[in-house]
């Protein structure tokens, strides 16, 4: 990890769940480049949220003209996703089922689909900053009303088990949790959390946007971005074994709905 990515997160750890790290220094070149990622990733408005609260530190050292770019960001905080869908139509159709035992407003549900959601995600295009702070700032809500054994119930149902076990030690690699503050899995660090960091920082905007197909000037389907294609094949190939019976259908089902992008 480098040392934009560093400070990123650490102004992310501060702005969004108010820890106290100073930042390294950087020259101005760099804070702009941290200023382009944390927008690709959504984040800007809680890296603004640290900026502001470590006002003091001598390190830093930020032109007004740079710091105004990070308090003007107009991106929304709030991360909402829905219903959720699953791709596997029995892993859908239990989904369905518990989300009509739970009820509307349940907030252990709701907690369900935040998992389910970050879970989708990482299968179709990558590991999402923005859904973990989501997730990470419920956690941290000491009034967030979530069973937890109910809803370890819940993703044992769904299969999620080791997806959920993968976005808890996501929240301790990146955001300092710890095991005791992830009630709902048994989540501990590892290589393979370290190199799903690697993952979520080679996500770019163009990435995420190009997965789908084009119509070519020959009769075969191509690509707007071949390589963006086969990234996306490799990360669902990658995750798949945290939650195979969803990662199967989820790679077909990205694949369908690629090519209903074609041009006539």
């Amino acid at each position: 990890m480098d040392i934009i990515q560093r400070n990123l997160l650490r102004l992310i750890r501060c702005g969004a769940f108010d820890t106290g790290e100073q930042v390294e220094p950087m020259s101005e070149w760099k804070w702009q480049q941290l200023l382009r990622l944390s927008q690709i990733h959504g984040v800007t408005p809680w890296v603004a949220d640290g900026i502001l609260k470590r006002a003091d530190d001598f390190f830093l050292q930020l032109s007004p003209t740079l710091r105004q770019q990070f308090l003007d960001d107009t991106t929304e905080r709030a991360e909402p996703h829905g219903r959720q869908q699953l791709t596997n139509p029995a892993l859908n159709r239990r989904l369905a089922t518990l989300r009509e035992e739970a009820g509307p407003e349940d907030v252990t549900f709701d907690m369900l689909e935040d998992l389910v959601a970050i879970s989708s995600a990482i299968l179709a295009h990558g590991i999402s900053l923005r859904q973990l702070i989501a997730l990470g700032l419920r956690l941290r809500n000491p009034e967030n009303g979530v069973m937890h054994d109910v809803l370890r119930q819940w993703i044992d149902s769904l299969g999620m088990t080791a997806m959920a076990r993968l976005q808890g030690a996501l929240l301790m690699e990146l955001f300092d949790f710890g095991a005791e503050e992830i009630p709902f899995t048994d989540a501990s660090t590892s290589r393979q959390t370290a190199g799903a960091v690697k993952d979520l920082f080679r996500l770019t905007q163009q990435k995420a946007s190009d997965w789908y197909f084009t119509q070519g000037e020959s009769i075969f389907v191509r690509s707007s971005n071949s390589g963006a294609m086969l990234w996306h094949m490799r990360q669902a190939l990658k995750y798949m074994s945290y939650y195979p019976a969803e990662g199967i259908t989820s790679i077909f089902h990205n694949f369908a709905h690629s090519l209903t992008h074609i041009e006539e």
